[in-house]
């Protein structure tokens, strides 16, 4: 993920990451410059994400509900078959100029900017319906 921070400068960007678990890719974008932001629906793990970066926000709750409008970046690390549906969510609310860094998986339907095979990393951005 830190060749992604790099190649895009998430410092003093709002990046969320959807399903942030322990919070390590939480803490690599605070340490990076960015307002994080975590959502997780477990609550044990949004309670030790949320001592391990105390920096950061992190909403307990289910990533579909939580609206993404503020988003500059949103990190996913999601099965395909949630990618598929994230997806949608990203075309819908995200801005033009917002990313989408999915690791390992891609994500359908969407603009795809770049990507580090090396890492398995893919950065996207919206397409508008």
């Amino acid at each position: 993920m830190e060749v992604a921070f790099k190649a895009i400068n998430v410092r003093g960007k709002t990046l969320y990451e959807l399903g942030c678990g322990y919070g390590s890719v939480l803490v690599a974008a605070y340490r990076s410059g960015a307002r994080a932001v975590g959502v997780e629906i477990d609550p044990i793990r949004a309670l030790i994400c949320k001592l391990r970066c105390p920096g950061c926000t992190v909403i307990r709750g289910d990533m579909f509900n939580v609206p993404l409008e503020d988003a500059d970046i949103v990190y996913i690390f999601q099965w395909p078959s949630v990618n598929e549906r994230l997806a949608e969510k990203f075309n819908r609310e995200l801005r033009r100029d917002a990313l989408v860094i999915s690791y390992y998986w891609e994500v359908p339907n969407m603009e795809l900017v770049a990507k580090f095979d090396d890492v398995k990393l893919y950065i996207y951005r919206p397409r508008k319906m």
